[in-house]
């Protein structure tokens, strides 16, 4: 091999193969550009691989809560239905979460009823290998227990919207009359009456029947077992009073009646009160065996008997003589 010496005063300063000043040159004075783009992506590569393992901690707003009751048991109150639950896991672990289909489950079934504060743990939310909670947000619930009941209330039928003028709305029937409610005890028990949806009876001139209506009941907290109805509104024209004097009083019995004539105030639709004269009304007493006087009903021209009410008669007694 050979060696260059250089020797300046006398002395000997270096020896330095030729070939490996070469290779040095190579090393640190060639393709530089290129070096420094793979010790780039080196650099890059062990940063992003380093993070990917680094842990991360992060907010998860809105996670649902899922409340477990026994099946003789109902919430009572309004409770907030989602909380903020801070994880940590690795980055990886993080974005392979499914967010929307997180929810906390909470057990209480083992709970008696009453105001309960229900601590919230870690063991609420089931997640991925590699992520834990760090923070929940609150931590604590008030619920208020209660048992389940039902029972029956009344339905009433709602209605909007006018009648022609000279109509008037007769009455209104539900089938069936009656509806169960079922949920938490203090709200069923302070449902006085359920109502239907809205039946419009604007223009209405006859009666008509609504079928399949549903029942409306407000509170969130009930449930209707019963959820539908059949309404029969009966639709007239407008009914007015008229006295009618000197109408034959009969007793049912064949026995005389004292008076044997009565002053009768009749209410009615007015086109048929119009038409009706004394002598087409009777007043007939219902006898019991005693002699005593104990009804009075109208008889009246066949058509029209459902349609006019007895108000009032003069005199108000009658005897009757065996």
């Amino acid at each position: 091999m050979a060696f260059r010496e250089i020797d300046e005063g006398g002395n000997r300063w270096a020896r330095v193969p030729r070939e490996a000043g070469a290779w040095l040159r190579e090393i640190f004075l060639e393709d530089w550009t290129l070096k420094l783009i793979a010790l780039f992506i080196s650099v890059w590569l062990w940063f992003a691989v380093t993070g990917q393992r680094t842990p991360t901690t992060i907010r998860l707003r809105n996670v649902q809560l899922d409340f477990q009751l026994p099946n003789d048991m109902e919430i009572s109150n309004d409770p907030r239905r989602d909380i903020d639950i801070t994880v940590s896991g690795s980055s990886d672990a993080l974005e392979s979460l499914n967010r929307r289909e997180l929810v906390a489950r909470v057990d209480v079934s083992g709970y008696k009823p009453g105001d309960r504060v229900v601590q919230l743990t870690d063991k609420i939310i089931d997640l991925p290998s590699g992520i834990k909670v760090v923070k929940i947000e609150p931590n604590t619930v008030p619920l208020r227990l209660e048992p389940t009941v039902e029972r029956e209330v009344e339905v009433e039928a709602r209605r909007e919207g006018d009648l022609p003028e000279g109509f008037e709305l007769y009455n209104v029937s539900v089938a069936p009359a009656r509806v169960r409610v079922r949920g938490p005890a203090s709200h069923v028990n302070a449902l006085q009456k359920a109502m239907t949806e809205t039946i419009p009876v604007e223009g209405r001139r006859e009666s008509f029947v609504i079928q399949q209506v549903a029942i409306d009941v407000p509170d969130q907290k009930l449930t209707v077992i019963d959820p539908v109805v059949n309404v029969r509104l009966e639709v007239g024209e407008l009914r007015v009073e008229k006295s009618f004097g000197g109408v034959n009083v009969l007793a049912n019995n064949s026995a005389q009646a004292r008076p044997t004539q009565a002053s009768l105030t009749l209410y009615g639709p007015k086109s048929v009160l119009e038409k009706l004269r004394p002598e087409d009304i009777q007043l007939v007493l219902e006898v019991d065996d005693d002699g005593g006087v104990r009804n009075m009903n109208l008889l009246l021209p066949q058509g029209i008997a459902g349609l006019v009410q007895l108000r009032s008669t003069r005199p108000t007694g009658f005897s009757i003589i065996k």
